[in-house]
């Protein structure tokens, strides 16, 4: 099967040079994690997710933000090549580009899961069992927002299971979540400065620098407030063409994998079910 059969077509890109704040309303209107970025002649710069921007609040000027190594077909590669590519770049999109450098498509994830793994035949007999990511990070139900993007970030996920006291699957939270509730805002901060030696007799007291900075706020409370609490899960004997069909009809990119009486063991991803295709 070729790229051009199951990429979308014509995406949505941003134009250089453009803002931080311009991406983010972007990342809202459209509700997608991640747009080619282009230069003024149209041609592919890199691509902008929305977690390099809430990682890089500071940063203002989004030509600074963008990842410039991303992986690239054409819309007549084959989807085993474009499977291989993103797992070897560890990326969830590959640009699809024309002859001149042009976007002309994007192929993502789920894309392949949608429009591929969810519809063959194929792989109705395979379970999920070799597949399915067994350390995984966790948030208790109790943590505040801000430390449960912290970890979110930190474990390199999107989606994060959140446990009870008892360490049961009470529900998921993941970065669109966060997202929903978020304002970057402009703060004042101070540092003292050091004098000389020669200095302090001058000096009463150290005089201080005021400095602007900008700051990722969320509201003070538990991530149990936000999460998703009908959580759709798997269990290890699953196949692939299960899972992808779950993934389709809710919407999700990963299932908490589960056995027995609900004891948490793992999460299969979306991005897990590719590694079927380059086997």
């Amino acid at each position: 099967m070729k790229v051009k059969t199951i990429m979308t077509p014509n995406p949505v890109t941003i134009t250089l040079p453009a803002t931080r704040n311009y991406a983010l309303e972007l990342f809202r209107k459209h509700k997608v994690r991640s747009f080619p970025v282009v230069n003024k002649e149209g041609k592919l710069v890199g691509i902008i997710s929305i977690k390099r921007v809430l990682t890089n609040v500071d940063e203002e000027q989004l030509a600074m933000l963008v990842k410039r190594d991303v992986p690239t077909v054409k819309p007549d590669d084959t989807l085993k090549k474009a499977a291989k590519l993103m797992l070897e770049y560890d990326y969830r999109r590959v640009v699809v580009i024309d002859e001149e450098g042009k976007p002309v498509g994007i192929l993502t994830v789920g894309d392949i899961i949608r429009r591929y793994l969810a519809k063959s035949e194929k792989y109705k007999d395979v379970e999920i069992e070799p597949y399915y990511q067994r350390y995984v990070s966790v948030v208790w139900r109790g943590t505040p927002l801000m430390a449960a993007l912290k970890a979110l970030l930190l474990s390199n996920a999107m989606a994060l299971p959140v446990i009870d006291d008892d360490g049961k699957l009470i529900g998921i939270v993941d970065e669109t979540d966060l997202l929903r509730d978020s304002e970057i805002v402009r703060i004042m901060k101070s540092t003292e400065l050091a004098a000389s030696s020669e200095e302090e007799w001058i000096l009463e007291s150290h005089p201080t620098l005021l400095f602007e900075k900008f700051e990722l706020k969320l509201p003070n409370k538990p991530v149990e407030d936000i999460m998703t609490r009908d959580v759709i899960v798997a269990t290890p004997h699953m196949t692939v063409h299960e899972v992808a069909r779950k993934m389709v009809k809710y919407k999700i990119e990963q299932l908490p994998v589960i056995r027995g009486d609900g004891d948490l063991v793992g999460l299969i991803r979306d991005f897990d079910l590719l590694k079927v295709l380059v086997k």
